[in-house]
């Protein structure tokens, strides 16, 4: 886990690597562990090394290949790491993942991103082509913003340390932020920023720079979305069970942050049963999680430490978290997080795990059951005439429920929220641009007729990144962290998206019961009362 930075320009080398130096300065905290820079021809690398995996000084970075014609600048872990480098033609002089990534881009070309089980953001630096290959992990937990200018190429992990250099127009992108107040948004979508001059790579997204232009760039990933009936509660334990077990690789110790939540007790308890005891982290909320969270670690003997939020220093700590992102993520629990791993990181801790994303994927949220059961409504009577589902569009105006079910049934599922966006943002005054487009984007990469899973997969990529990928990056970031994901491992993916969305939230004891068959599939090592107690979000019992 780590900061990178690239200036392909036509400034002289020492101002280049005047710049690098100022990056690196301001992206220090992704990696005390190492900052160094890299000159080639008109392009200069840097680094910011958070060390995980060898520890050696010879894995830092900038890295260069044996042949010397490839250079590597790379934030992130390939977990698969060790099944890739068993493949390979190379000869390896570390046991860094980064060696093993910049071999499979040797062997393989653009198509090694898709071999890689992952979260990563990296530039590679071809001498003999004079191209620079850039690619971002498929759900984007690592970031990776970049600048087309007109002297050159740039790019860095964090947007205020790349704006910070003092050559970009500071003029505000009026559509990005419009985005940001829209429906689900907390935050600027990629691929914007607030300024029109800088741009954020998108999730699953790879592209190729050369004469210090984009020439390509392309969406390399998306989850096939036709339902398999024969998955199984244990094949999701297998998966889930695999995803944790490649993330346990590390040359330091990893702890895990449990919640007393059914996601953060899984991959606890699987840890253990792995073998391993880790330190578990928890932030009070209310006494009722803090009990299911002492409950957990009692049942596999981790030792727990509870720390506790200071709601005084609720805006020092997000003023923080804003100036080194570089704009606005309007999300309080960004804050409990901040204050959680701020506490870590006086442990000694510089790798945690942590269950986000599950809820996306496995349907887990407060009002799932209303969405699915509108989702399947839509579905009933999209085959009406539109002459038809107009008249009761009208008919119902009085029920805004019903009337947007029969306004969207007018719709072909992958334009439906892509519409609900472009009507809202006319509602504002939004009138300069067709706000449709992001949402139509994502929704056009699957093929579904279920408007829930369309609607959960455009949550997953792009509206929930601050709930998602913004807070597993920035808040452990701060504190020199890497958060990994298991639910996020695009296996696990995969196989969510091909489950039936009645499997997922469904009845169980004539109860309504969301992310089912998640429960289910981990009966065997979690208690029915931490499995099938009502959820509580992350911060639930803290007020503002």
């Amino acid at each position: 886990m780590c900061g990178i930075v690239g200036i392909w320009s036509n400034n002289s080398i020492d101002q280049q690597e005047r710049y690098v130096d100022l990056i690196l300065q301001k992206q220090y905290h992704r990696g005390p562990d190492n900052s160094s820079k890299y000159s080639i021809d008109t392009i200069t690398l840097g680094h910011n090394r958070l060390a995980i995996i060898d520890l050696n000084e010879m894995a830092n970075q900038p890295f260069i290949s044996n042949c010397g014609r490839y250079s590597i600048v790379f934030n992130g872990e390939i977990y698969n790491y060790l099944e890739l480098k068993s493949t390979l033609k190379y000869d390896f002089k570390t046991h860094s993942d980064t060696e093993v990534l910049l071999a499979s881009y040797i062997e393989y070309g653009e198509k090694c991103i898709e071999k890689f089980n992952g979260m990563f953001s990296f530039a590679i630096y071809d001498q003999k082509e004079q191209m620079l290959f850039c690619a971002r992990d498929r759900i984007g937990k690592k970031p990776f913003v970049y600048s087309e200018h007109e002297r050159g190429f740039y790019f860095a992990s964090e947007l205020e340390a790349l704006f910070s250099i003092g050559i970009f127009d500071n003029r505000p992108d009026e559509i990005a932020i419009a985005y940001s107040f829209l429906r689900n948004f907390k935050h600027i979508p990629e691929p914007y920023t607030r300024y029109k001059s800088i741009r954020r790579l998108e999730p699953a997204h790879a592209m190729i720079i050369k004469n210090q232009k984009i020439i390509k760039k392309w969406c390399y990933w998306a989850p096939a979305m036709s339902y398999d009936e024969s998955i199984t509660k244990e094949d999701v334990y297998n998966i889930i069970d695999d995803a944790v077990k490649l993330r346990e690789r590390a040359d330091v110790e990893i702890a895990t942050l449990l919640s007393g939540g059914v996601d953060s007790s899984i991959i606890t308890g699987l840890m253990v049963k792995h073998g391993l005891k880790p330190k578990a982290f928890s932030l009070r909320a209310d006494d009722e999680e803090l009990g299911r969270a002492k409950k957990v670690a009692q049942l596999f003997n981790v030792p727990l430490k509870v720390f506790e939020y200071d709601k005084k220093r609720q805006e020092e700590l997000y003023q923080k978290m804003i100036a080194i992102y570089g704009e606005e993520v309007r999300l309080l629990p960004l804050t409990h997080a901040a204050r959680l791993y701020e506490q870590i990181s006086k442990e000694n801790i510089k790798v945690v795990m942590s269950g986000i994303g599950a809820d996306e994927i496995f349907y887990g949220y407060d009002g799932a059951n209303k969405q699915l059961l509108f989702s399947d409504m839509v579905k009933m009577i999209e085959f009406l005439p539109n002459v038809l589902l107009k008249t009761f569009e009208k008919v119902f105006s009085f029920r805004s429920d019903l009337k947007l079910m029969f306004e969207l049934a007018q719709k072909e599922n992958f334009r439906r929220k892509g519409y609900l966006y472009a009507k809202e943002a006319k509602e504002k005054g939004y009138n300069d641009f067709d706000y449709s487009t992001l949402i139509d984007f994502w929704a056009n990469k699957i093929q579904t007729n279920h408007y829930i899973d369309s609607s959960n997969w455009i949550g997953l990529m792009s509206e929930n990144a601050h709930s998602i990928t913004i807070s597993t990056d920035i808040p452990p970031m701060m504190y020199s962290i890497e958060a990994r994901a298991p639910f996020l491992d695009h296996r696990v993916i995969e196989m969510a998206f091909k489950i039936d969305a009645h499997k997922k939230i469904a009845k169980k004891d004539g109860w309504a019961n969301n992310k089912l068959i998640l429960k289910q599939a981990f009966e065997g090592l979690l208690p029915s009362e931490i499995l099938y107690a009502n959820k509580k979000g992350f911060g639930y019992g803290i007020k503002k």
